[in-house]
């Protein structure tokens, strides 16, 4: 346990001492970027879902009553 730990803390103080300040920003900038449009891509498939979902049943009975109608043209 105490290689592990010894391992960790080696690995992040040589990660934090080779990272510039601009380096970090741009890290942080990216980060609430990508976190931001994560959160409008999850709400707008949960739209597009619902949407969906409320329209099914009419498109669906109108598809039906579409083929009942060409069924008896034929």
């Amino acid at each position: 346990m105490d290689n592990k730990i010894s391992f960790l803390a080696g690995y992040t103080l040589t990660a934090a001492s080779a990272i510039s300040a601009s380096g970090f920003l741009n890290a942080i900038i990216l980060g609430l970027l990508g976190g931001f449009f994560g959160i409008i891509g999850k709400e707008a498939y949960y739209y597009v879902r619902d949407e969906y979902k409320a329209k099914s049943p009419i498109a669906k009975a109108w598809i039906a009553k579409q083929i009942e109608w060409l069924k008896s043209k034929v």
